[in-house]
């Protein structure tokens, strides 16, 4: 069949014209086909097509059109030359442009259909895309909650069903930020080894040495002050030498000290090797939570971030154990050989991104970012993040880290550390935990002094592992709340027993009340005082000033130690023993106020968040032509 305009077939007709229209709207068959479907489809009529007339009278050469009957609006037909007018081709041009519009009609729909489906298919893929992302970024059992409410924050919704869980690491990559964790956790190990060596060592080192009571007293004591002047020194360090290398650069004094004091033939030599501990548990305590605010995810960071304290009181029970089967020398040939795995492990450990970020070693920071989230997790907005927030902090500040401490600035963040670090000591935990046994003869309980020190050893080693597993679910006010109150109720309770004895009435009926307060009292420190200060040293303080801050918070923390305990006992002598338990409960109840009005909450935010928070920063970075350039101060 010949498909052209002059076939007396209708069909031929109708194809034919078709054609014709194709080839005079779109050019060449050729160009035709060169140009895309949708533009061929939707592009201006032009001159080809007119309107009729509504009119009932037409011209000689509208009639010409072949056209019987219009409607209201006219319609739209081909603007051909005259055909001659027989009756034949009048009824075949109204079948032509019926046939026509009802071709195209059935293009433009099928077009329609093709284009839905296409915009259907990749509505799809996005969903199925997002799902996977979702899927691929997320765990079982890491809920993020607001920080208003204990309902789930959404943060997105996929095909209209909102998400419980916010995005976190996979489980897969979990584990590197999981090592980082224990590797350092392994060096407060040590720390608290070094704390709990004195109480089993003494009464073996005096048997052995020819010790004086002063001097047994400087080997208790020392500690503490040169931890002080670690924690002060420890400041420069971090920022010039870095979080990993400050951590792995205490091993070497921390074993040196070790074998001093196992290999002493006077008390010189252990108080020598007792400084060189502590400067290294000063030190480390400030480097600690530091290194890992700025290695672990804030879904994770408070789990995380507890596990050091963890491993502290681990230290203190494997010292009180050992010490009774072992003497002296042989204690602290084992105190020598923990800083070995410690060292092996950070090995593997990286650099923070973050101070990469700020020497200006992009690349580092990248590699570093990558090896922690895992190889197969995209970086690309953390690192923005972790950019712009140094580029903003870089463009706002300006002269040395210490003389920015107390800017109005930073000084909101500075005076929170603080405050944390004070009222954390001035609960006196360390007069509870040095005198325990001293506080249970003097109450006359009917439980043991011995035993009843070392079950407050196994709770606050319990209760540090309780605050792990719940911290990333209440939060850090939650359990500063729950920890303040426990403090002040067993408190006013054990004064009241206390003056109550003073008072000449009969407790014998209630000699399991002050180990009952004291177990109570202790687990409430655990988990909320204990840790969280240490915590959210390295969540508050600004990335500018972080080393600096932290030095003086620890250093402030060791001082309100050294003073407390230092004068626990004036402190019993000028207003009794119930006096000074409720005047611990008042400086509690201070306390409490402090964290429900100024201390923010910091759970599920990255450290961005916190500082832009507490500092008052925009949201907006400068363009980064316009930022100074990255000084080292090194």
């Amino acid at each position: 069949m010949s498909f052209n305009k002059n076939n007396p077939n209708a069909m031929g007709k109708i194809v034919g014209y078709l054609k014709q229209i194709s080839t005079e709207m779109g050019g060449s068959e050729q160009n035709r086909r060169a140009q895309p479907d949708e533009e061929r489809l939707y592009r201006p009529r032009g001159p080809k097509y007119a309107r009729v007339p509504s009119g009932p009278t037409l011209s000689a050469s509208t009639t010409s059109t072949s056209l019987a009957t219009c409607g209201s609006q006219g319609t739209l037909v081909p603007n051909y030359a005259a055909i001659p007018e027989i009756a034949s081709t009048e009824s075949s041009s109204e079948d032509e442009q019926d046939s026509f519009e009802k071709t195209r009609r059935h293009f433009q729909q099928l077009r329609q259909i093709s284009l839905g489906n296409e915009f259907k298919y990749k509505m799809e893929m996005e969903i199925k895309s997002a799902k996977e992302e979702n899927l691929r970024n997320s765990i079982p059992f890491v809920k993020q909650l607001s920080t208003e409410t204990n309902k789930a924050k959404t943060d997105y919704t996929i095909n209209g069903e909102a998400q419980p869980y916010a995005s976190t690491t996979q489980r897969l990559f979990l584990w590197t930020q999981i090592y980082v964790a224990f590797a350092v956790s392994m060096g407060s190990f040590i720390n608290g080894f070094s704390a709990g060596y004195t109480s089993p060592a003494l009464p073996s080192m005096n048997e052995t040495l020819v010790i004086t009571d002063e001097e047994n007293s400087w080997i208790g004591g020392l500690m503490p002050l040169a931890a002080l002047v670690g924690g002060v020194a420890g400041g420069p360090l971090v920022d010039c030498l870095g979080r990993r290398l400050t951590i792995m650069g205490t091993a070497l004094p921390f074993f040196v000290g070790w074998m001093l004091i196992a290999n002493a033939i006077n008390v010189h030599m252990v108080l020598v090797g007792r400084a060189f501990c502590g400067i290294c548990v000063g030190i480390s305590s400030l480097t600690f939570p530091v290194y890992l605010g700025e290695t672990i995810q804030p879904e994770v960071r408070g789990s995380l971030g507890l596990l050091p304290t963890a491993f502290g009181n681990t230290g203190i029970l494997l010292a009180f154990f050992a010490g009774a089967y072992i003497n002296w020398s042989y204690l602290a040939f084992l105190g020598a050989a923990l800083p070995v795995p410690f060292f092996l492990l950070m090995i593997l450990t990286p650099e923070t991104p973050r101070w990469y970020i700020s020497k200006g070693r992009v690349e580092d920071a990248k590699k570093a970012l990558q090896w922690l989230r895992g190889k197969n997790i995209n970086i690309d907005k953390e690192m923005l993040e972790l950019t712009h927030s140094q580029a903003e902090s870089d463009l706002t500040s300006s002269g040395n880290a210490f003389g920015q401490l107390f800017t109005r600035k930073y000084l909101p963040a500075i005076l929170i550390s603080l405050c944390l670090m004070l009222f954390q000591q001035l609960s006196g935990i360390n007069a509870v935990i040095f005198y325990a046994s001293r506080i249970f003869k003097m109450a006359g309980s009917s439980v043991d002094e011995n035993v009843s020190s070392i079950i407050i050893g196994v709770v606050n080693f319990v209760s540090t592992f309780i605050a792990t597993a719940i911290i990333d679910r209440l939060g850090r006010k939650m359990l500063l709340y729950i920890s303040s109150v426990a403090m002040i109720i067993t408190l006013v309770t054990l004064g009241s027993y206390f003056y109550v004895l003073e008072a000449g009435t009969d407790v014998s009926n209630y000699g399991w009340l002050p180990l009952a307060c004291l177990v109570i009292y202790v687990l409430g420190f655990s988990i909320g005082f204990g840790p969280i200060p240490w915590l959210m040293l390295g969540e508050i303080l600004p990335a500018k000033i972080r080393g600096t801050a932290a030095a003086l918070a620890t250093g402030f923390n060791w001082t309100c130690t050294f003073a407390v305990t230092k004068s626990f006992h004036n402190i019993i002598a000028a207003i009794n023993m119930y006096g000074t338990v409720w005047l611990f409960a008042v400086l509690c109840l201070i306390g409490l106020f402090f964290v429900i009005f100024f201390v923010p909450e910091t759970r599920g935010k990255s450290l961005e968040e916190i500082e832009k928070k507490l500092t008052g920063g925009s949201r907006r970075v400068r363009r980064m032509s316009n930022k100074k350039p990255i000084q080292n101060n090194c």
